[in-house]
């Protein structure tokens, strides 16, 4: 009778686990609107220390092939390298326009002055937020964008994946997030966005105030503007490669706090409960998916009853015993841990190739039990972090 109980619960586990992961959420990308009105956008880049960046990258937003017009908006923060003699080898472009952080500014995040200045200096009624470190991989970038602010929606968000020479872990931890994101802002209200390619009004922007009430904050510029603006069936996802950025690879240390930033953003944020308690429980099946079988199978290696070889030791005298390896539960808890693997890598390599990233399937499953193992290690640092590292205010 235990046994039964044992398997049986091995068997749910197995096949609850997959089912109830964030790689089972369904998605819905919006197909381009060609006869909605399309209008001019303004491009908002903020930079500093970017010099690398901007002679690398700004060819691409400049080259834009987009009928109803464009302007690049840079808005540059006072840097220590080459930043602003790069900017000077390409003023003749009609397109650009170029602006600076007052040094003046204190107690506020610069990086969202400088998108607000940057939102203010802009001529026309959409804007589209990206960064300099992101590269458009088409001309078409705008314009597939704009194809999407059809009737009805107030946010764009565009796909973006880090280039082939970032980590796979980085790669991977960005995909987890955008799938539970992207599920959300489709059939749902959106609750922030990991891609820093954000369409959105100007109007609507300004006439919210911006990012007030949250200017102290460092970081989590696109989480709140995604979270504070975002009304349900308002935002639009599209995952078509005309759309996507390539970002350049974080370093490690920014990488690192881009991780910290966010576990003090979302303590901000609306939704938040709504958005996490799935994670959480998606993250606890899948570590009962694993634990649960891996336990099993220790117990019945060494608690099976064994047939007696009655094999007497010539020195200790003392028998023998060998294992049954056909115990019921040591057979049913790998084939539970074995289902588990591959239902979870079935499902999860078909969500990969929706949002554009080459993860090998075989490593999907290694690549969540270190996910879980860094989410931890960041909440830990970030318990033991000093709060104001997170806000303008120092004491």
């Amino acid at each position: 009778m235990t046994n039964i109980i044992i398997i049986s619960l091995l068997a749910l586990i197995a096949i609850v686990s997959p089912l109830l992961s964030v790689y089972m959420r369904r998605q819905r990308f919006n197909t381009p609107d060609k006869e909605h009105e399309k209008k001019p956008v303004s491009v908002i880049l903020c930079v500093q220390d970017n010099a690398q960046d901007i002679e690398n990258n700004m060819s691409a937003f400049l080259e834009q092939e987009y009928e109803p017009g464009y302007e690049v908006i840079v808005v540059c923060a006072k840097s220590e390298d080459d930043t602003e003699d790069v900017l000077k080898r390409f003023a003749g472009n009609p397109r650009l326009y170029t602006t600076f952080i007052p040094d003046s500014s204190r107690y506020i995040s610069r990086r969202k002055l400088a998108m607000t200045l940057g939102v203010k200096a802009a001529h026309n009624p959409w804007i589209l937020f990206t960064d300099i470190t992101c590269r458009p991989t088409s001309t078409m970038w705008i314009k597939t964008m704009t194809e999407r602010m059809s009737e009805g929606k107030n946010i764009v968000i565009g796909p973006v994946i880090y280039d082939e020479e970032s980590p796979l872990f980085y790669r991977f931890q960005r995909l987890h997030d955008d799938i539970s994101l992207a599920h959300e802002a489709a059939f749902s209200t959106a609750y922030r966005s990991e891609c820093n390619n954000i369409l959105m009004l100007r109007n609507e922007f300004l006439e919210g105030r911006g990012f007030e009430g949250n200017l102290k904050y460092m970081r989590g510029e696109y989480d709140f503007i995604v979270n504070k603006y975002a009304v349900k069936g308002g935002t639009a996802i599209t995952n078509d490669p005309e759309a996507l950025l390539v970002e350049a690879e974080p370093t490690r240390k920014m990488w690192r706090n881009h991780r910290l930033y966010y576990m003090e953003t979302r303590r901000h944020l609306t939704r938040k409960i709504r958005h996490r308690l799935p994670l959480v429980i998606d993250g606890a099946f899948f570590i009962l998916s694993l634990l649960l079988p891996l336990i099993a199978i220790t117990l019945a290696l060494f608690n099976v009853q064994c047939s007696m070889l009655n094999v007497q030791c010539s020195m200790f005298n003392v028998q023998c015993s060998m294992f049954n390896v056909q115990s019921p539960t040591l057979i049913a808890a790998t084939a539970a841990l074995l289902l588990t693997i591959i239902i979870r890598t079935f499902i999860a390599r078909s969500q990969t190739r929706q949002f554009m990233s080459q993860i090998p399937a075989w490593k999907i499953v290694p690549l969540e039990i270190r996910l879980l193992w860094h989410k931890f290690h960041y909440w830990i640092a970030y318990r033991k972090a000093d709060k104001y590292d997170f806000i303008t205010h120092k004491i």
